[in-house]
């Protein structure tokens, strides 16, 4: 649950969970490339990880990243990557005129 706020708070970056994602994947890279895990054996390996996770030293270390990245690797990240906050262009948003009102 904790994760969970925290990353809704877009703390840093609102691209925090994929700085949270390197950390885990470089915490755990040398289980990783030992056995040659494909996608989907990651993808449980990685499932299995839930509850067992130093919940601190990940958001310690993702901040760091997010940190040492700066905006350089906040332009790296292609836009509308989710979660991505909203554009403000207000040509996306719908605006009602008054005579639509009944």
């Amino acid at each position: 649950m904790r994760l969970w706020e925290v990353l809704w708070t877009h703390y840093g970056s609102e691209h925090l969970h994929l700085y949270v994602c390197v950390t885990i994947l470089k915490r755990h890279r040398n289980k990783i490339i030992r056995e040659g895990m494909d996608f989907d054996t990651l993808l449980k390996f990685i499932n299995r990880l839930s509850g067992h996770i130093d919940l601190d030293a990940i958001l310690r270390d993702a901040e760091a990243l997010c940190i040492c990245a700066g905006e350089n690797g906040e332009s790296c990240i292609p836009p509308g990557t989710p979660p991505s906050l909203p554009v403000d262009d207000a040509s996306m948003y719908y605006q009602q005129d008054d005579d639509d009102v009944l």
